[in-house]
């Protein structure tokens, strides 16, 4: 947490307030995932424990969203998939929607509940398949693309917390998290046998036990510790460029067709993604943000968030359900 943080977090009023309530709006609007259930005793996928527990409950967590589908342009395949068959020009927040509501299942959600979103998920990428502008095929199912997504999200959360998080995880518990990310990530291979998983006594123990093989972390397509993510980032470099589909979606997310209510919550949130960007993806994305810039745009969006604490001054309802539903186990 900066000192800026440390600093506005003792105002007796919030800053910015018309700016908080928008960036109020926007969040009901595109990451207000739906109510999880009170399978009592069920502690999830992760548990209460869990560092992914600690960093989704923290506002913080938002931006790096946004940060995760700018890193996520850059690769070209994945691109292609989004373009062919994403709706987000007809519905600019529901990709957003969409992201907000697998982490809040496979994070917060019961066993029951993440293995659920999970096979949404899967139903999905087996549609999203076909052949990208340079003539390669891709395939949503495929272990590239599967880690890429989740490396992309991985290394953009532990960016925004160590930036914005009101308490970062410290060095284990962020290994910690790039393990448990790993977890709810290798369910999405479709070599893993869903039906076989639900059987299992302790489907979320057996998990994180490892007797349930999960083949993106056993074949190391998977990192499990933040030095093996930023090896599997380093794989990824020579693979990644911006080719038209990704221009065309960056400069949506960059100026979506938002009224001007959500677009005045939605700007600072955007500054804060774009401000934890390293300065490679900001090259690649052809940004013009320097580090001054990208370190005033930190600072736009670090307020915003702290407004955002002061006003709604309470953690995660999802996050809180889930520590009920713990407490009963």
């Amino acid at each position: 947490m900066s000192v800026l943080s440390r600093l506005a977090a003792r105002l007796p009023t919030p800053p910015v307030p018309g700016l908080t309530w928008a960036t109020r709006r926007l969040l009901h609007r595109s990451f207000g995932a739906p109510a999880l259930s009170d399978d009592d005793g069920d502690v999830g996928l992760l548990g209460p424990g869990s560092a992914s527990w600690r960093l989704f409950a923290d506002a913080a967590a938002i931006p790096g969203g946004v940060r995760s589908l700018l890193v996520q342009l850059t690769h070209p395949l994945a691109m292609a998939g989004v373009a062919d068959h994403s709706r987000y020009a007809e519905d600019p927040l529901g990709r957003l929607q969409q992201t907000s509501a697998y982490v809040a299942a496979t994070t917060f959600g019961s066993t029951r509940e993440a293995l659920d979103v999970t096979a949404r998920v899967r139903a999905i990428h087996r549609q999203v398949r076909g052949t990208a502008p340079d003539g390669r095929p891709y395939d949503a199912g495929d272990p590239e693309l599967l880690t890429w997504v989740s490396v992309a999200g991985t290394a953009s959360w532990l960016a925004s917390d160590r930036l914005y998080g009101t308490d970062p995880l410290r060095p284990e518990e962020r290994d910690a998290f790039v393990a448990e990310q790993a977890l709810s990530a290798a369910l999405l291979d479709p070599r893993v046998d869903l039906a076989a998983v639900r059987a299992h006594p302790r489907p979320a123990a057996g998990l994180r036990r490892g007797e349930i093989d999960l083949p993106l972390v056993s074949e190391g397509w998977l990192p499990t510790t933040e030095a093996d993510l930023e090896a599997r980032l380093e794989w990824f470099g020579p693979r990644l460029s911006l080719g038209r589909q990704g221009r065309e979606a960056l400069g949506f997310l960059l100026n979506p067709p938002l009224d001007l209510a959500l677009r005045a919550g939605y700007l600072p949130i955007l500054s804060a993604a774009v401000g934890a960007l390293d300065p490679r993806t900001r090259r690649l994305l052809r940004l013009p943000v320097g580090d001054l810039t990208a370190r005033a745009l930190r600072v736009q969006g670090e307020v915003a968030l702290i407004a955002l604490r002061t006003i709604v001054a309470r953690p995660s309802p999802n996050a809180e359900r889930a520590r009920r539903r713990a407490a009963a186990a």
